[in-house]
């Protein structure tokens, strides 16, 4: 066998330590990303034309078409407030996705030396650095893309979800902003539809909870699945793959960024607009007998 397919491992692989502080690939894939914005952020803005061109022209068709976005859901006022964080989730992301088609990315790499000498077997490296065999496949990449860590996607999806709440606390207050999980109001009036409507309150905390893991595990499932794709078919079929493969990803990589965006957005405006209140049937047929007793006396 000239090669076995790749390790798959979910948990990132520490390469090396700067002190006591451990760097894994996929940490060292984040700083990699932050580079790459970096240096287009500073090529796209260093000359500030009153006709851009070049990647002055391209950084800001971006943010334009990003700002759009912004305010056609969430209106000129919110929408200019959400922009900053929106926009860095989906520029980040889509760096960051975008990684996992550079050559070497999840397959280039050190050499597990604990991995061989565990696998009992009598092939070595060949001039020091080339695996076949048995050992092909023992081998810790140095870079794995941020998104493919669940570590970065929780923290992002923790970010996403509390800055809702903290512009829901500024927006609407604190009470009534906890009004919409406690809705005490409701329960008071003693009835079936009261005691409903403050039962669904506490399952918007629920829910709340379930955006964190809904956002995190959609990023990671996806980034992950597609890194596994293209490293096994680079085995497989080297060359031919990345014809077939590459350009899905690609596509992948913006449809994730875009959603996990455009989620968040969601998240924003859902926490800055005030509950509708919505009165229970009795009471509206209370209200409309007080409306027939005005009518009547008026007549009368």
């Amino acid at each position: 066998m000239l090669w076995r397919l790749p390790n798959i491992s979910l948990a990132p692989d520490v390469i090396f330590h700067i002190g006591p502080f451990p760097v894994t690939n996929t940490l060292l894939g984040t700083w990699i990303s932050i580079v790459i914005l970096l240096v287009l952020f500073y090529f796209g803005t260093r000359r500030r034309d009153l006709i851009p061109s070049g990647m002055q022209n391209f950084m800001e068709w971006v943010v334009e078409l990003l700002l759009g976005l912004v305010e056609s859901v969430a209106g000129k006022v919110n929408g200019k407030r959400f922009f900053p964080l929106v926009a860095t989730f989906f520029v980040f992301i889509v760096v960051s996705n975008m990684i996992d088609i550079i050559p070497g990315v999840d397959t280039v790499g050190q050499i597990d030396a604990e991995a061989i000498q565990a696998a009992h077997t009598s092939s070595q490296p060949v001039l020091g650095f080339l695996l076949f065999g048995d050992i092909s496949n023992k081998i810790i990449p140095w870079i794995r893309p941020a998104t493919t860590d669940l570590n970065l996607t929780i923290g992002m999806a923790l970010i996403a979800v509390i800055t809702a709440q903290i512009f829901g606390f500024y927006t609407l207050g604190v009470g009534e902003h906890l009004g919409k999980y406690f809705n005490f109001k409701a329960l008071l009036r003693f009835s079936f539809t009261g005691f409903v409507e403050f039962f669904v309150g506490i399952l918007d905390i629920v829910q709340e909870i379930g955006r964190v893991l809904s956002l995190a595990f959609r990023l990671f499932g996806n980034i992950f699945a597609g890194s596994v794709v293209l490293a096994v078919f680079a085995f497989i079929i080297p060359f031919v793959s990345d014809i077939i493969f590459i350009p899905f990803e690609l596509f992948v990589a913006f449809v994730q960024a875009f959603v996990f965006s455009l989620l968040t957005l969601i998240y924003l405006q859902l926490a800055v607009t005030p509950h509708a209140h919505v009165e229970s049937e009795h009471e509206a047929r209370e209200e409309v007998e007080r409306n027939e007793e005005k009518a009547a006396a008026a007549t009368h």
